[in-house]
């Protein structure tokens, strides 16, 4: 039978999302276009399960499509302070296969797996008094979540935004942000765009440089900076602020870096040393070669690990190790308590010796 919840009903806190970290499917509850291209995509759990976070942080989705599993990392652009429901707001890409998926055939009601959160591009993880928030275009998603959380907690941390947009009709959060800095005293926005063709807008006009920055916040220097968007406006943002004189250990740099899957790799060291590999949900073990990893000995007996960066980033692979010791390579996408508590991460884990893994 299954549980009726009454209008409003939540569930306790113990019964958390990151209690158990394995996918799950969550339900499309809500769709709002931002722009022509950009819009958010809203997800609940059926039982009505919280879905803490940390604000700034992303999740993994996967999809079917076109007969292929395809799994994609997003920040959540939604707060932590409202926890059960997920907020993804996506820029339809004309080569994205997922972003074009999203845009064109999710519909409120179908149902997408997630996984995570992972990630610690948050103020969370780099706590100060005054923070900046630099953002180009849908390189606003993390901001937008980490404004709304300290208006929500009525946090008193000074934060300044300053998002670069293309051009007036590509302002993501405009109004959402304008009220947001008008309610907090301790909140300042400011949205620049590069073109102006009516020359009606109000604010700056212009690619971010030297000058805009130093006029917008003089005290940049005394700030913790984060900054998100395309590959290109990052790198120019931290030249710019490595110029001005930012502590690189105060900047903050969002950013994904997806691999396609690589194949099986195929073990020709027949009769060399090689470490036993045993999956303990499904009773199957392999002996792979030194040097491999875990997900490789999933794949090698057809046990599926969820995985999309597979450098060690994202944290989709996150997995629990029941015996063994492995060496792992991550590039932040689990965080030493976690070790400490026998997680691992397949795709950077490497077998010292014989390793039993809870999957």
């Amino acid at each position: 039978m299954s549980t009726v919840f009454a209008p409003g009903a939540l569930l306790h806190d113990h019964d958390r999302w990151d209690d158990d970290p394995s996918p799950r499917m969550l339900r499309c509850s809500r769709i709002v276009a931002r722009t022509p291209h950009i819009s958010t995509f809203e997800f609940v759990s059926d039982d009505r399960r919280a879905l803490p976070r940390a604000a700034g942080q992303y999740v993994t989705v996967s999809a079917d499509i076109d007969g292929e599993r395809v799994s994609r990392c997003y920040t959540v652009s939604s707060p932590p302070t409202r926890p059960y429901s997920v907020q993804l707001t996506v820029k339809r890409e004309a080569d994205g296969v997922f972003s074009r998926w999203l845009h064109d055939t999710l519909q409120v009601g179908d149902r997408l797996e997630l996984s995570g959160p992972a990630g610690e591009f948050s103020t969370a993880f780099h706590p100060s008094e005054r923070v900046l928030l630099l953002a180009a275009g849908v390189g606003i998603t993390p901001m937008i979540a980490v404004l709304e959380a300290l208006h929500d907690l009525g946090d008193g941390t000074d934060a300044v935004l300053l998002h670069n947009s293309h051009d007036p009709s590509s302002v993501v959060f405009e109004r959402e942000l304008s009220a947001l800095a008008e309610r907090n005293d301790t909140i300042r926005v400011v949205q620049a765009v590069s073109v102006d063709p009516a020359g009606t807008w109000a604010g700056p006009v212009g690619r971010l440089d030297a000058e805009m920055l130093t006029q917008h916040v003089p005290d940049l220097t005394t700030r913790e900076v984060f900054v998100c968007g395309p590959d290109a406006y990052m790198q120019h943002a931290v030249a710019l602020l490595e110029e001005l004189g930012v502590p690189v250990e105060r900047i903050h740099v969002e950013s994904f870096v997806l691999a396609e899957i690589a194949p099986p790799e195929v073990n020709d060291t027949a009769g060399a040393p090689g470490h036993t590999v045993s999956f303990a949900r499904s009773g199957k073990s392999v002996v792979i070669a030194e040097g491999e990893t875990v997900l490789q000995a999933a794949k090698q007996v057809g046990i599926r690990i969820m995985t999309s960066c597979q450098n060690g980033l994202c944290g989709t692979c996150k997995i629990v190790k029941i015996a063994g010791e492995v060496d792992i390579a991550h590039n932040g996408g689990i965080r030493q308590r976690e070790i400490d508590a026998g997680k691992i991460l397949a795709c950077c884990s490497r077998p010292k010796g014989p390793v039993e893994v809870d999957v």
